[in-house]
């Protein structure tokens, strides 16, 4: 099946269009004035592109490093969460006032713990907290359907206040 895809975009006055096959990649940058600053071809084997793709985003991520550009890494991304991390989220969590939007009680927390906002209000979920409003437990019947368990130790009672 053969398939061709543009892209283009605009940035600091250089126009740059990529247009990828099954076979190659075609880079193409031109100035506002019609110079080309940048241009290459990647040819591609058979099956190849996956790949070449993977090191091409590799490539360019570091570039964007060096430059300064890159987003910063959060610092425990990807470390296992621990029992006593659970714990202490929960905690955490059910101290902050139902009055504060979770969207901010979860930014902080994600901050303190060196965790992104996503993985904090994820977690959340599997240690019986609603995401949705800070400082409260998910309902029984809603963890049932969610299929979360409270960590443990915690009893349906604790979950229902």
């Amino acid at each position: 099946m053969a398939f061709t895809m543009e892209f283009t975009s605009t940035v600091h006055g250089v126009t740059y269009a990529l247009t990828a096959s099954p076979t190659s990649l075609e880079l193409l940058g031109a100035a506002e004035n019609g110079d080309i600053v940048a241009e290459g071809t990647i040819k591609l084997p058979p099956g190849g592109a996956t790949e070449a793709a993977g090191l091409v985003r590799q490539a360019l991520a570091t570039i964007a490093i060096f430059e300064g550009k890159a987003r910063p890494r959060v610092a425990n991304s990807h470390a296992r969460w621990t029992p006593d991390d659970d714990a202490s989220l929960r905690e955490d969590w059910l101290a902050q006032p139902s009055s504060t939007p979770a969207t901010t009680s979860i930014r902080e927390l994600a901050k303190s713990r060196g965790r992104s906002p996503a993985a904090i209000r994820a977690r959340l979920g599997r240690i019986g907290c609603d995401p949705d409003v800070a400082g409260r437990l998910l309902t029984p019947e809603t963890a049932e359907l969610l299929g979360r368990d409270a960590i443990a130790g915690a009893s349906v009672s604790q979950q229902s206040k």
